[in-house]
């Protein structure tokens, strides 16, 4: 149809329609009003619809991102549902000095008033610069927004921001950490930058997941205040504290002190390292434990009778290996344990070589970084050349060092059962199956659990007994390494154990950097009397909250062990009040 016809239609048409419409009356008017009026509605619905997919989809021109996504971001949970992280809206107070349209003078003077962190001097300053924006306030109490608010000056700007809150302040502080986009000066780019939960599951929370990890807030406290009381007691300058569930390697409780407060945790950088998963320390005799492990698993201990000589300090390529409390006469197996004998430990590793010694590590994860949700973890100082003297002194934790972590999961594969599996942050499903590797039998795992409960009742843990309990475990005391050499004057004690060791469910790590003999630990500086104690007062406490109640007429079974000792401790005799 050529443009002349189509004109010509159009025409007639419309001449039709002016026709019919007188045709129609009062009625059709008002019918054809109305049609009018539900198109004008459904078009106004469908442009109001197709604004809100926009915003929706892409946000609008006039939405402040940053805002909303802080606004988003997800909550941080603990296993019961108790909020470890949040985010709230707050005021903030800014200034356009550009926009001012009252007396500036007389202006700097009432900003004095509410807010005399600045001087009348410097808010002139402010009010008669050039810049076109600055926080005075941030964040600001409601009170203080409505005074400003009260000035009625246009250029006093109030502001809704979000803010990251976490409530319990400083508790578990190197868990949770804090997540934040800071300039390189380098590349002036934006970066991210953050410790602890904060920032490694930052993308889900920023995306508005929240996150449910395995902490229990009362173990947590629990576990902070005891460290906390027993460094104060013995003047120790760090400690650190870790439990967690031998079968599915939940982690319940994770504490590294001096803390920090995730609130405002710029303000601790001296603080910043997480002592559990980042520090590696020479962890003494709480390797013996798993020297024992190695030597049932490969049939070099099939006799627990069996004795070894500790009666003179053991000299091996130009090194002297010594007894802390010497025996002067053979040992049985049970009585290197429980007198915690290095020589005898010594004796036990040079059977088992240096290829096997180094595999059983290698299998407990002690030549990598543990493997938990977390950035900071630290890298073992595993031994690279591995003498005859490597080999006997790694047996009682004496050069090769690890994080508490590394010797929490391997001290859960001795009590499980023999499965090591990996600790976790995250709250695992009720009854969930998790994955793991065997890393001694079963029959291994039992023995141990023996050894464990033996050397809490009648060797150096004896003040780790908690009443009715049934805590396992072995103390660990190592010189302080400072620089390239060791401190003649500075421990680490460290305990490592479980309970209830008839039915093993929680492991407990807990280490003292630099504690001091006094009148707390009766003038003694070794574990035995520092960290021994501490397992106590913290199993005492955390065991109830764990559904674990103390039972005094249950025990695991130590006879055969008990039977090879020449002398036995009344148990409970030595345990600190």
């Amino acid at each position: 149809m050529n443009a002349p016809a189509a004109l010509n239609l159009d025409r007639a048409v419309r001449v039709e329609l002016r026709d019919a419409a007188p045709a129609a009356g009062p009625l059709g008017i008002a019918q054809q009003r109305l049609m009018g009026i539900m198109l004008l509605f459904m078009l106004v619905t469908a442009v109001i619809g197709l604004r809100l997919v926009q915003i929706c989809l892409f946000g609008g021109a006039d939405t402040n991102s940053g805002a909303a996504t802080a606004a988003e971001r997800g909550e941080i949970l603990d296993r019961n549902g108790q909020p470890l992280a949040t985010t709230i809206k707050l005021w903030a107070i800014a200034v356009n000095p550009q926009k001012i349209l009252g007396d500036k003078n007389a202006l700097a003077v009432k900003l004095n008033q509410l807010m005399p962190e600045k001087s009348v001097l410097e808010y002139r300053r402010i009010l008669f610069g050039k810049r076109k924006f600055l926080y005075l306030r941030q964040p600001a109490p409601p009170e203080l927004a409505a005074a400003v608010h009260a000035l009625g000056d246009p250029g006093m700007l109030l502001l809704s921001e979000s803010h990251r809150l976490f409530p319990q302040s400083a508790m578990a502080g190197h868990v949770l950490g804090y997540s934040q986009q800071v300039e390189n000066p380098r590349t002036r780019k934006e970066e991210l930058t953050g410790i602890g939960v904060e920032r490694y599951f930052d993308d889900d929370l920023k995306a508005g997941k929240s996150v449910t990890l395995s902490i229990d807030t009362r173990v947590q406290a629990a576990l902070e205040s005891e460290i906390a009381k027993r460094m104060t007691e013995t003047q120790a300058v760090g400690g650190a504290g870790v439990i967690l569930d031998v079968h599915t390697g939940e982690v319940l409780a994770m504490a590294s002190l001096p803390d920090i407060n995730p609130n405002a945790p710029l303000r601790d950088q001296a603080n910043m390292s997480n002592k559990v998963t980042q520090s590696t320390y020479e962890l003494g005799s709480t390797f013996k434990m798993l020297t024992f492990a190695n030597a049932l698993e490969l049939g070099v201990l099939s006799d627990m009778s069996q004795k070894f000589d500790v009666s003179s300090p053991l000299h091996v390529g130009g090194h002297t290996i010594h007894d802390d409390e010497p025996m002067h006469r053979a040992l049985t197996v049970p009585e290197v344990m429980t007198y915690s004998s290095n020589i005898g430990t010594a004796q036990i590793a040079d059977q088992i070589g240096a290829d096997r010694t180094k595999a059983f590590f290698r299998r407990l994860g002690f030549d990598q970084r543990p493997s938990i949700e977390l950035r900071e973890r630290g890298f073992p100082q595993f031994p690279s050349y591995w003498a005859r003297t490597t080999v006997m002194t790694t047996a009682y934790g004496h050069g090769i060092a690890v994080t508490p972590l590394h010797l929490a999961t391997a001290y859960a594969a001795l009590a499980n059962g023999g499965i090591l599996r990996p600790a976790t942050l995250l709250k695992l499903p009720a009854g969930a199956q998790v994955p793991g590797k065997r890393v001694i039998s079963e029959a291994t795992s039992a023995k141990m659990r023996e050894f464990m409960r033996l050397v809490v009742l009648q060797g150096t843990g004896t003040n780790a007994n908690a009443a009715g309990l049934r805590v396992g475990g072995k103390t660990g005391t190592a010189e302080k390494v400072v620089g390239r050499g060791y401190s003649k004057s500075a421990n680490i004690t460290v305990f490592a154990g479980a309970f209830p060791m008839d039915d093993p469910r929680y492991v407990v790590v807990t280490i003292l950097d630099d504690a001091k003999a006094g009148k707390a630990t009766y003038g003694f500086k070794t574990a035995g009397w520092m960290t021994a104690p501490l397992m106590r007062r913290i199993t005492a406490r955390v065991g109830p909250l764990l559904g674990i109640r103390p039972e005094l007429d249950k025990d695991i079974d130590v006879s055969d062990l008990m039977a090879l000792l020449a002398e036995k401790k009344v148990p409970g005799k030595n345990v600190l009040e």
